[in-house]
């Protein structure tokens, strides 16, 4: 009888737990997932009820499971063992995660200072990237243009050209103080030009790949290799190879993008083979014709030298009356020096003036004779060709008051 009681009390004890766990919303870590729910409890004296309904899902003070509703309890001493074949399954925990608690202003500050100081270590031995990660941290605790500004330093040092412009444009629109601020807002704008003239890397793949000649040309300046350096913006992409017919594209790269670009070559047709002209007949051997040959002049009738022989006869005359005349007023020249008259005078003046006249004479027909004697009717043509044979002479005496002579002339 004592040794029912004992367990009566032990039972009693549990279902107790079992309800204030159950009030407090508190889950045994090994309550039965697929529980059924406990019966009413019997209305049975205390005496005949082994365990209270409540005592099956809940342990005991020993950490052992009860038995169940109408199982013969243990002997006094003697642990409790679960029945086999009745025990109930292992159920699986429940983990309840409890949310953060959010932080206050103080511990959001303490924690970006902690932040920021790590990150200026880290910045200073080189570590960019674990830097940056860090500059980031703290921006988010405590947004201000300072993290913002280191960590877009720290993008710009690792060469990412498209995260660094996006950090330095973040770090322009905070508005930092222009005064504090002067020398970093200069050079955020400086990076953001600077960067946005990173060239893209453009790679080029063709169809069929590497044919021969293969020649690659940007907005048409030839290039070296598949892998091309293009400038920011729109340009034309031609692709040229033996065999293949010029492909052409249009591209447009924003800067410091990696782009692949695929380009399909045509095969030319071969050109179409011309006819061969069927040659014409070769024209018969062209007949020279005899040279005509001019017709004979007809002979010139030498003309008669009588009229230049009547002629130099003339100026011979003239030529001796003049000379006659001419010692004439010689002559009275020298009476009249020796007894001077005008008688004497008068003769020396009409001797010398018929003198003068026959010289004249025979000076203009010597000219007009020799003129008719040397010339002659031969052709032009003929005296060109005789030229350089025939020579021509011509001579003709004069005599005048003081003296006397003879004028000639020769052509060779």
């Amino acid at each position: 009888m004592r040794s029912r009681s004992g367990r009566l009390t032990m039972l009693t004890s549990a279902a107790m737990v079992s309800g204030l766990l159950t009030l407090t919303n508190v889950s045994p870590a090994f309550a039965q997932a697929d529980a059924k729910p406990a019966a009413p409890p019997a209305a049975k004296p205390a005496a005949q009820a082994p365990a209270a309904p409540a005592a099956q899902a809940a342990p005991t003070a020993t950490g052992t499971t009860p038995p169940a509703t109408g199982a013969t309890p243990p002997a006094a001493g003697t642990p409790a063992t679960a029945t086999p074949g009745k025990a109930a399954e292992p159920a699986a925990k429940v983990t309840t995660t409890k949310p953060k608690k959010p932080l206050t202003e103080k511990q959001k500050k303490d924690e970006a200072k902690k932040l920021y100081k790590e990150a200026e270590a880290r910045f200073d031995k080189g570590e960019y990237a674990v830097a940056a990660d860090l500059y980031r941290q703290a921006d988010e605790h405590v947004p201000g243009a300072q993290p913002k500004y280191k960590l877009a330093l720290s993008l710009d040092k690792q060469g990412l050209a498209v995260e660094a412009v996006a950090a330095w444009q973040a770090f322009l629109d905070s508005k930092p103080d222009a005064e504090k601020f002067k020398d970093k807002i200069t050079e955020a704008q400086g990076r953001l030009e600077a960067l946005k003239k990173t060239p893209a890397q453009v790679r080029v793949a063709t169809t069929p790949e590497a044919p021969p000649g293969l020649k690659i040309a940007i907005d048409g300046v030839a290039q070296t290799g598949a892998e091309l350096s293009v400038p920011p913006g729109k340009h034309t992409l031609t692709v040229s190879a033996e065999g293949f017919a010029d492909a052409s594209q249009e591209i447009e790269v924003s800067f410091a993008e990696t782009r692949d670009v695929s380009v399909t070559l045509t095969p030319q047709a071969p050109p179409p083979v011309a006819a061969t002209p069927a040659q014409p007949p070769a024209p018969p051997p062209a007949t020279t014709p005899p040279p005509v040959q001019p017709p004979p002049t007809a002979p010139v009738e030498p003309r008669s030298p009588v009229p230049a022989y009547v002629t130099l006869g003339l100026a011979g005359a003239g030529a001796v009356v003049g000379t006659i005349f001419g010692i004439q007023a010689l002559s009275a020249k020298g009476d009249f020096d020796d007894s001077p008259t005008t008688k004497t005078a008068d003769r020396v003046d009409r001797n010398a003036l018929i003198a003068d006249m026959s010289f004249m004479v025979a000076l203009t027909f010597g000219i007009t004779g020799a003129v008719l004697l040397l010339s002659d009717d031969t052709p032009a043509e003929t005296k060109a060709a005789a030229s350089s044979t025939k020579k021509n002479a011509f001579v003709a005496p004069f005599v005048s008051p003081t003296g006397g002579g003879a004028a000639a002339r020769f052509t060779f």
